[in-house]
């Protein structure tokens, strides 16, 4: 344990590339393997994967390591396709984009559990996280597609961070659910169902026999977030959805999230996001 933590300690990691993939109804990549680390959240749907000698069911909030040299494959299920978020990186100077893309390699199936990685991954394949990842991916993301003064310094803080709260919760082993975590799950759920809504108080007391104070300071030792801000992030992620897998304009998309104005909506949305709605559109068209 104490030669992982000092293994994270050490490390300097450069991020090569980041971005968010939506995939179609049984769309899959690999078999392949890749000359840097990886790592692929998943913000929703299902599918499978296979890294290595394992095999996994993938679902929203496990976060997947892997590195060079090891093989993976990974595929949307038909009837609920994955949104996952991908992030290569390495330990030693900096790839571009081009560099990243002459590392991958096709493999093929025969040949799959055969291969031995060239390095060994201190993460586990298959970590369940939950959904407090999801602001440092989504970050991560705008910031390599942003490419602003001192991107590379921002993104080096960022991937830093990740992996040192990522590792603190491999060594903790957070403890299985008690009772009020499951009904904090129920909020959750409620939070992320009314993604399309402004924020209401009420939601939080529904059906539960708490005041909405120890509903709030409850929810933030769970998931790490207030509820304001945790359905603040689910708001965006479906403002996002509707911009990255809709023709909807900015105006349409304002009306049907009850933003009041689309000039509300574009002003909230470049708040959080350091672009404009149709700009980020443009730029979310490549994987």
């Amino acid at each position: 344990m104490n030669a992982f933590i000092n293994a994270v300690e050490l490390a300097q990691p450069v991020v090569h590339f980041a971005n968010r993939w939506v995939g179609a109804p049984g769309e899959a990549f690999g078999p392949r393997i890749i000359g840097d680390y990886q790592w692929i959240y998943v913000r929703g749907g299902k599918g499978s994967a296979r890294i290595g000698t394992e095999s996994f069911r993938v679902y929203a909030g496990c976060l997947f390591t892997y590195g060079p040299g090891q093989p993976h494959w990974f595929r949307s299920s038909d009837d609920d396709p994955l949104v996952l978020y991908g992030l290569h990186f390495g330990y030693e100077g900096h790839a571009g984009l081009d560099d990243v893309l002459r590392m991958i390699q096709n493999v093929d199936w025969d040949r799959f559990e055969k291969i031995s990685p060239d390095v060994p991954v201190p993460f586990p394949s298959k970590i369940e996280t939950g959904a407090w990842p999801l602001p440092y991916f989504e970050r991560l993301v705008e910031e390599y597609r942003g490419n602003r003064t001192l991107s590379a310094l921002v993104l080096r803080g960022l991937i830093t961070e990740l992996l040192a709260r990522v590792a603190r919760w491999v060594i903790d082993k957070p403890p299985p659910a008690l009772p009020q975590d499951k009904r904090m799950l129920r909020v959750k759920e409620s939070l992320e169902s009314n993604a399309m809504e402004s924020y209401q108080t009420d939601w939080l007391t529904d059906g539960l026999p708490f005041s909405q104070d120890y509903v709030s300071r409850l929810f933030k030792h769970c998931f790490g977030h207030s509820p304001r801000d945790f359905h603040n992030q689910a708001r965006l992620a479906k403002a996002r959805q509707l911009l990255e897998e809709t023709e909807l304009s900015s105006t349409a998309i304002a009306d049907r999230m009850k933003f009041g104005s689309v000039h509300h909506f574009c002003k909230w949305f470049k708040k959080h996001t350091g672009i404009q709605p149709g700009a980020y559109r443009k730029r979310s068209r490549f994987l």
